[in-house]
């Protein structure tokens, strides 16, 4: 039995951000929170690992990238920046879970245009040549943006190669990728159909046809009742994006605000039983990040109430 305890112990100590608590009711998670990496600063930073805010992830990467796909700054520069930011980091002592690639209608890894899909490519590996640095874990991309209309095929063809390739340049770096679910509670909005990974049984689809190392990230603002989208891919989720909603928006709303309609103890039973071993990320409006610490303990807390 001693033996069993030290095991336990000790896959807690090498798993980042995990430790599963049985005699509380439940696996406890490290907190994490998106944030712009032009806000990244030390004294911040510090008040966030006061407030027992673990790791961040990175977003805002589009503010580095122009109309024409080209960095705003060189090559050197970008890689001194990323040095000058992983020695803040450090100082912190607060990790970077994941990095949040940058997305838009021309930042689409599933375009048709192959000449500008490979210049997506090629931007992305850029970025990510500084990014390592960082000692990030987790990679995420947007699968796509809004789609033109019928031609959904197409798109998902474009994805599955963007995908690969992508994989083969990230796995190589020692790198976990993980691709976003998207808003989709219809097909269609307006004259555009909405990004692709829209429905559980899309993902599904979709990922059947990725390599079987790529991970999904779930967006709990994203889709209706998470937590079927959690039990759906098991040990493939590899980071979340924690906010509230009704699936039908983009509300991001922080979960312990009442507004949103996500069952948070389903969600946790999901995890427990999927037995996530990643980070609690928030990615949801809020002020203060002792304020996403306080929420999750509330929910974690719910939670273990249940199990009582």
């Amino acid at each position: 039995m001693k033996q069993l305890i030290f095991i336990a112990i000790l896959c807690c100590l090498l798993i980042p951000g995990y430790t599963y608590c049985q005699k509380q009711g439940g696996p406890d998670y490290a907190v994490g929170y998106s944030l712009d990496i032009r806000k990244i600063a030390l004294e911040k930073l510090k008040a966030d690992k006061a407030a027992g805010m673990d790791y961040i992830e990175i977003a805002g990467l589009g503010s580095f990238v122009n109309a024409d796909l080209s960095l705003k700054i060189s090559q050197d520069e970008w890689l001194l920046k990323c040095d000058s930011l992983a020695t803040v980091l450090k100082k912190a002592g607060v990790g970077v879970w994941s990095i949040h690639m940058p997305f838009s209608s021309k930042i689409d890894i599933s375009t048709l245009d192959e000449q500008q899909r490979q210049q997506v490519i090629r931007m992305h590996l850029q970025l990510l040549e500084g990014l390592y640095r960082l000692h990030p874990q987790v990679i995420l991309f947007h699968p796509s943006y809004y789609l033109e209309p019928n031609k959904r095929a197409a798109r998902k063809d474009q994805l599955v190669r963007s995908v690969k390739e992508l994989y083969s340049a990230v796995a190589k770096a020692g790198r976990q990728l993980v691709i976003e679910n998207m808003l989709g509670p219809s097909l269609t909005v307006g004259e555009r159909e909405r990004p692709l990974l829209r429905t559980v049984e899309e993902c599904q689809e979709l990922f059947a046809r990725f390599p079987d190392q790529v991970g999904i990230a779930v967006d709990m603002n994203h889709i209706a009742h998470p937590e079927h989208l959690l039990l759906a891919f098991g040990p493939r989720v590899k980071t979340l994006h924690v906010a509230d909603g009704d699936g039908t928006k983009e509300s991001h709303y922080l979960p312990c605000n009442g507004k949103g309609q996500n069952d948070w103890n389903k969600i946790f039973a999901a995890l427990e039983k999927i037995k996530y071993k990643g980070v609690f990320m928030f990615e949801c409006h809020y002020e203060t990040t002792d304020q996403l610490v306080q929420c999750y303990r509330q929910l974690q807390q719910n939670y273990r109430n249940t199990k009582q």
